[in-house]
């Protein structure tokens, strides 16, 4: 620009995206996981209550909690360990929606069946 160089920097940050030089996604996928986690805790006491039904909770999450994991997501080209990471945050989400601990041997499977279900 004007005749000068431009800085190549290894990743910048664009808004609320993070954008590497290698074009991997990973910073910005654990930061929007970390970010998202940090609203179910400020939502926690409706998101966990027995005040709602298990369809409206679902609905807060998938409205409130999954815009926040997911903005720029259309940017990301996501690998098998980044798809693992979003997998576990949504299982994450489910497990304490429904008030199910890690000690009560209950499969992931049977979690994601459950919250279809309820």
């Amino acid at each position: 620009m004007d005749d000068k160089a431009l800085k190549q920097v290894p990743k910048f940050k664009y808004l609320v995206s993070i954008f590497a030089e290698d074009g991997k996604n990973k910073e910005d996928i654990v930061q929007r996981i970390k970010e998202a986690k940090v609203m179910f805790s400020n939502e926690k006491q409706q998101l966990c209550s027995n005040n709602f039904s298990v369809e409206i909770k679902k609905k807060l999450i998938r409205s409130c909690i999954w815009s926040v994991a997911l903005y720029g997501s259309e940017t990301w080209t996501p690998e098998k360990n980044e798809e693992r990471v979003i997998n576990a945050f949504e299982t994450w989400c489910w497990r304490r929606m429904l008030k199910i601990k890690w000690t009560d041997r209950i499969t992931n499977d049977e979690v994601f069946q459950m919250a279809k279900e309820e």
